[in-house]
């Protein structure tokens, strides 16, 4: 006779072997319930955590790239900082040596943005945003003592500076909002892209309004032929340039980025760290009453749990590259076919970006006198700017990069054959063609980060875009050159002619791209 569980058993009993098992393996069966339950737990916490750190990760993204998107104001400030130099600095500055500004702004994010997908891996996302915005926020208030300098002074501050502080600043929140939504990538991106977008919405009116509150009409009296604006040398408005230059908006880049910068939490402590950081999981204590080690299965099942630790997949998340099966690093990348693809394509685009970025006004002005009007309009192109991000990455989402960017780069390069005769068509169509070609090329800004995590895998996405935006250092320079040389030569019709054809080339280089992406 026995004794289990205060009952008398006979050893002989048919279900002796069955009670004293059951009781043998209470310890193991108790610690298996309490790991089932602390897991329940976990997984609850971190699932709330997760929605709320998800969308606070893309609200942080989208209010960090509202204030990057100031860049796109350029085109309306050009005119007045312009003329204020023109007039108080060096007559020799027009608008066809003033777009160096922006060209040199748009070559320093190409340059170091792959830096600013290093640091994000280094420091963290919160630190890289900080750092990026703090430059920004020094390059535009310094320009407010460079203006009265030279251009080549402007060229460092309101170019090379801020360009720098956008290109550490631009990646980190789209890498995090991926992280968080990885079955919606291209709607994720394309709302927080849009957010840059819309940076240009508000900054463009005040500047016009803060300095032509008046609506003067542009004169040409004493201005070379490519500078339409001209303000008198005494005239108040011309001392209210460099204000304006400073706190629009130096300050509000001042003040704001660190607030955002709080409120971002990127996911790096998701269900996915896990697997890296163990001692995020509560500690579960030892099985006091382990089975015996001499046991053959006990010696096969540490045998497997062996392999199972030592396998690379099992260590770390699983791939989400569609090319290669796994995450590549930016010195694999480089020697991919379809990197250089989507490298020449994202240099061929956006050639046309930083043409209309910077010169829709000034071309406006050869046949509208009312300045207000441009300035109206280029601020509701922010709408289309913005909109056009979320509707681009639906639209991949639904398709592939390779349709969307086929439709986009086709339509981006007719609306830029078309614009040269909004001259002789008027107002309407001219605002027309503009806030098309915005709705356009915005969705260049949402396919290209989405294919290349899409492709190349998430692990090292920030410093893949990185690269992939090199193709800005040689853009932006060569709209700067082209437009120097052309623009006296053969005018804006030729300008916008050239751009198409160039446009072309990337329709030609989508039947390049892979299927899968």
């Amino acid at each position: 006779m026995t004794h289990v569980n205060g009952r008398r058993v006979p050893k002989n009993s048919k279900y002796f072997g069955i009670i004293f098992l059951l009781k043998a393996c209470f310890p193991v069966c108790k610690q298996f319930r309490m790991v089932a339950c602390l897991k329940e737990k976990v997984t609850c916490s971190q699932q709330l955590r997760k929605t709320v750190r998800g969308v606070c990760a893309v609200i942080g993204g989208i209010l960090i790239h509202l204030t990057l998107g100031n860049l796109y104001s350029f085109g309306n400030m050009m005119t007045y900082m312009a003329s204020y130099m023109h007039e108080r600095v060096d007559s020799n500055i027009s608008y066809g040596n003033f777009i160096w500004v922006n060209s040199i702004t748009t070559a320093a994010q190409g340059l170091f943005m792959v830096f600013g997908g290093l640091m994000e891996r280094r420091f963290g996302p919160k630190l890289t945003c900080f750092i990026g915005c703090s430059l920004l926020s020094a390059g535009i208030m310094l320009t407010y003592y460079a203006i009265e300098v030279s251009l080549f002074s402007v060229i460092l501050t309101y170019g090379l500076l801020s360009g720098l502080g956008i290109s550490l600043s631009y990646v980190t929140p789209l890498a995090c909002g991926m992280q968080w939504y990885p079955q919606k990538k291209g709607l994720v991106n394309g709302l927080i892209v849009a957010g840059f977008g819309l940076g240009a919405l508000f900054s463009t009116t005040f500047q016009t309004l803060y300095l032509n509150p008046q609506n003067e009409p542009p004169e040409a009296s004493g201005v070379p032929k490519a500078l339409t604006i001209h303000l008198p040398y005494d005239s108040p408005l011309v001392s209210m340039v460099p204000f304006v230059a400073m706190s629009t908006p130096g300050e509000l880049y001042f003040i704001i980025p660190p607030i955002i910068i709080l409120s971002h939490l990127p996911p790096y402590t998701c269900h996915t760290d896990l697997l890296h950081k163990p001692e995020l999981l509560p500690q579960i204590p030892p099985i006091p009453y382990p089975l015996s080690k001499g046991n053959q299965n006990w010696q096969e099942g540490e045998r497997l749990l062996n392999d199972l630790e030592q396998n690379e997949s099992f260590n770390e998340p699983p791939s989400t590259a569609k090319l290669s099966g796994k995450d590549l690093k930016p010195v694999e990348v480089i020697f991919k076919k379809t990197f250089v693809v989507i490298w020449l394509m994202y240099l061929f685009t956006t050639i046309a970006v930083g043409y209309i970025n910077a010169m829709y006004k000034s071309f406006g002005q050869t046949f509208i006198t009312d300045d207000h009007f441009l300035a109206v309009i280029g601020s509701l192109a922010a709408i289309f700017n913005a909109g056009g991000r979320i509707a681009w990455g639906y639209l991949m989402d639904k398709t592939s990069f390779r349709v969307a960017m086929r439709i986009l780069a086709t339509l981006l390069a007719l609306l830029f054959a078309i614009m040269p005769l909004a001259k002789y068509m008027g107002k309407l169509i001219f605002t027309l063609l503009l806030w098309l070609i915005f709705f356009t090329f915005s969705g260049i800004f949402v396919l290209m980060p989405t294919v290349t995590e899409k492709a190349f895998g998430a692990q090292h996405y920030s410093a893949n875009y990185g690269l992939l935006f090199t193709s800005q250092t040689i853009s932006g320079p060569l709209m700067a050159a082209v437009n120097q040389l052309m623009l006296n030569a053969v005018g804006y019709s030729g300008c916008f002619l050239t751009i198409s054809g160039i446009i072309s080339f990337s329709v030609i280089l989508t039947f390049c791209i892979p299927d899968g992406l």
